[in-house]
């Protein structure tokens, strides 16, 4: 499922980020789907926004995350991407310019191979810059659980303050039996 979510049982372990928001779906009058929420990333809950009985609809925002240690991360991963592109640039500027002095007789071989070897290291450096803000961008996004589809909140395993960690594991608990 998406974002953290994992359909679940009363002996089947999820990872958890500690904070488990039980939701029961509703899917027309049929049947309802029991879910257990959580965090796809670590942090602290700075605010649990819903209360067990509270009807909710699909992308309700239910918990957030203290989101300062995460846009930090980003700002870190977005300012080192500028400079390795400011770097791609001047060593594409400077493998150009030691070619064109190889060309007239100025520049070894040598100094032609070390001009790409940094070009080709700065091209390695600004793909990982990039793959770092993309992922800072998405962890910053998970910073806010919100509802995958309209049901009624059933239990909130969550408060402010607690941290949540998805590499942990915790036994679920099914505290709603379905009709």
């Amino acid at each position: 499922m998406d974002n953290g979510t994992k359909i679940s049982s009363n002996k089947t372990k999820i990872p958890a980020a500690a904070l488990v928001l039980v939701i029961v779906l509703v899917s027309g009058t049929a049947f309802a789907l029991e879910r257990k929420l959580a965090f796809p990333v670590s942090g602290v809950v700075a605010k649990v926004m819903v209360t067990a009985g509270q009807p909710i609809k699909a992308g309700a925002p239910l918990a957030r995350l203290d989101t300062r240690p995460l846009e930090a991360e980003k700002s870190a991963a977005d300012a080192a991407l500028v400079a390795a592109n400011r770097k791609l640039e001047i060593l594409s500027k400077n493998r150009d310019r030691v070619r064109q002095l190889f060309d007239d007789l100025s520049a070894s071989g040598e100094q032609v191979e070390l001009a790409e070897i940094q070009f080709v290291e700065a091209q390695a450096q600004q793909a990982h810059a990039k793959a770092m803000a993309v992922i800072a961008a998405w962890r910053l996004g998970q910073a806010t659980l919100r509802a995958p589809e309209d049901g009624t909140v059933t239990a909130v395993r969550g408060y402010s303050g607690l941290v949540v960690n998805p590499a942990a594991e915790i036994t679920a608990i099914i505290i709603l039996s379905t009709p």
